[in-house]
């Protein structure tokens, strides 16, 4: 079950493709057989999403197929969640839940007052404004508004209507965060997305509190600029400068012995 998060192990290179911005992941909720990956080089504008059938066809750069988006994305904080993909309209605060079996858009919603454009992104720029991620729980969004004068916003997300279920304001200002993931409901900040990044930050939705964390990791490329959870396989997925890495993480599990409430 889940946990808190006490360490990130060293990187692990899968491959060194694409441009120094991007996005890859695989679905945070298929049974174990489906192995597939996707792929979407750039930040800026992209339509085109490669999907791979197993990991080894990722890392040789065979057998896949194209998806051509109907609507262009902004940012990198895409994420793939039971067979759609779940990812920012360019130019607007629209999420966008994109069916790969059909080919077809299933839904689309504003997120009221979030920022987009370069407003709120993460340090590293990229129109990150706006991040998809899933965990245990479920769906999520990280944003932020001006209402909530730039510090993150953390959203649960209905995965079929994409209306936003409940917020926390965390005072945790974006543009000073690298990127963030979610674990079991924490929300995670690293404090920047270049070299001597930690995992600074955690923010708690289940008590809607915060504490200052130093978790190192080895930003190896210098240059993050996507970093998910996949609560299936509990690892990190990042893009580093060009290079697709993983890396394994360590959940404290609080144990509760008989005769405790």
């Amino acid at each position: 079950g889940c946990g808190k998060l006490t360490g990130v192990s060293n990187p692990i290179t899968i491959r060194a493709s694409g441009s120094r911005f991007g996005s890859w992941m695989t679905d945070t909720m298929t049974p174990s057989a489906d192995s597939r990956v996707w792929y979407m080089d750039g930040y800026y504008k992209g339509r085109r999403v490669l999907e791979f059938r197993t990991l080894n066809d990722f890392v040789t750069g065979q057998n896949f197929v194209q998806h051509l988006l109907p609507h262009p994305w902004a940012g990198t904080g895409h994420v793939v969640f039971n067979g759609s993909l779940y990812y920012n309209k360019y130019q607007s605060n629209i999420a966008v839940k994109y069916h790969f079996r059909s080919r077809s858009v299933l839904v689309q919603r504003s997120l009221a007052g979030a920022g987009y454009n370069n407003t709120f992104p993460y340090s590293w720029g990229g129109f990150s404004d706006i991040d998809f991620m899933v965990d245990e729980s479920g769906l999520w969004a990280v944003y932020t508004t001006n209402q909530n004068a730039g510090n993150i916003v953390v959203s649960r997300v209905d995965p079929q209507t994409l209306e936003v279920l409940r917020s926390w304001d965390t005072g945790y200002p974006k543009r000073s965060a690298g990127e963030s993931f979610m674990i079991c409901g924490t929300l995670y900040v690293t404090n920047s997305h270049l070299a001597g990044a930690k995992i600074y930050f955690a923010y708690y939705t289940n008590t809607s509190s915060y504490e200052y964390t130093d978790i190192p990791f080895h930003n190896q490329y210098s240059h993050i600029s996507m970093l998910d959870y996949n609560p299936r396989e509990r690892v990190l997925y990042t893009w580093n400068n060009g290079h697709q890495v993983i890396y394994n993480v360590t959940l404290f599990h609080v144990i509760k012995t008989s005769g405790e409430p």
